[in-house]
């Protein structure tokens, strides 16, 4: 049975009230059934029980505000969530990431009005990115960081746009870094991090990746050397293009952060750093003169899907 026509006008009520207190109760009487019938149409129709919805929903709009640079605290407390944990715990369960990567990782644009076909697509449909998944070995950076600050916070994504956006002379830094260490393989490691919320500030990184530890004895007063942790991670491939891979690489991290993650038995390690990763294809050297980058997120088996391996182990 359709019930599009049912559904539609309880997801724009939904909406209409997002930042309001909204229970099963009066969804079911705006939508004429009782609350038993009304969520088992809703469940069978959209994939996700009604509260789950309203919650889901709640976030979408919290995760554009939070890249638009309002602070986590104003936000739960705009879309009903009692406490900062409770927030924080409600964005990890359905993302796979803490509010706290937003500024700087994502672009996201301003929710959509949500229908029943596309949500029965998302939530029924599953999604098809497919990451390498691998153990790194532990591996350092080294370079010279500098503390910056961006200009529109919610229009930039990870280390790999600010290519364009921070003035350095990558040309001379590049170039002493693999003039001093010449054992390791040809890679750099880009990466944001100590991340000022409340400014927008952040730490740089552009480094001469180090998979040589006979390199590090020519380690100079002057250069940083960053630790990489090695672990989970899932690799990303940025598609080839000509030029700039700056608008792939955003358009990856939000693919990573908004479809993948949260659809996925993973979640966002923030006990390890993510980086992007740059080897000879992001100087033309492969795909025809085409352009790419890895971006590499460390991750961790989320505790429901690690509760399932482990019982399926011991059975």
């Amino acid at each position: 049975m359709n019930h599009n026509e049912t559904l539609q006008p309880v997801l724009d009520f939904i909406d209409e009230n997002i930042s309001g207190e909204i229970n099963l109760g009066m969804i079911a009487e705006k939508a004429g059934y009782s609350v038993y019938h009304f969520g088992r149409i809703f469940s069978s129709a959209i994939g996700l029980t009604v509260m789950s919805y309203v919650t889901w929903r709640k976030l979408q709009y919290a995760l554009y505000d939070l890249t638009s640079g309002t602070k986590v605290i104003d936000v739960a407390m705009k879309y009903g969530f009692e406490t900062h944990a409770g927030f924080t715990r409600a964005f990890i369960n359905w993302f796979g990431f803490p509010p706290s990567l937003c500024r700087l990782r994502l672009t996201v644009a301003p929710p959509t009005k949500p229908t029943v076909n596309a949500l029965r697509t998302k939530f029924k449909g599953g999604y098809t990115m497919h990451p390498h998944i691998v153990e790194l070995t532990p591996f350092a950076a080294v370079g010279y960081p500098t503390r910056h600050k961006a200009k529109n916070v919610n229009e930039n994504t990870n280390a790999s746009v600010f290519w364009d956006e921070i003035e350095l002379d990558y040309g001379t830094i590049l170039t002493k870094l693999y003039n001093v260490f010449t054992k390791s393989k040809h890679f750099e490691i880009c990466m944001c991090y100590d991340i000022d919320e409340s400014t927008g500030e952040f730490t740089y990184l552009m480094g001469r990746g180090i998979d040589d530890p006979a390199d590090l004895v020519a380690l100079q007063p002057d250069m940083t050397k960053m630790d990489i942790a090695g672990g989970l991670y899932a690799i990303f491939s940025t598609p080839p293009v000509a030029d700039s891979f700056i608008q792939t690489a955003q358009d990856t991290w939000n693919e990573i952060f908004l479809h993948w993650l949260p659809q996925s038995e993973f979640e966002y390690d923030d006990s390890r750093r993510d980086f992007s990763y740059h080897d000879f294809r992001d100087h033309g050297w492969y795909f025809g003169g085409k352009l790419q980058i890895d971006i590499c997120i460390p991750i961790r088996q989320r505790e429901e899907e690690m509760r399932k391996s482990q019982l399926r182990a011991s059975l």
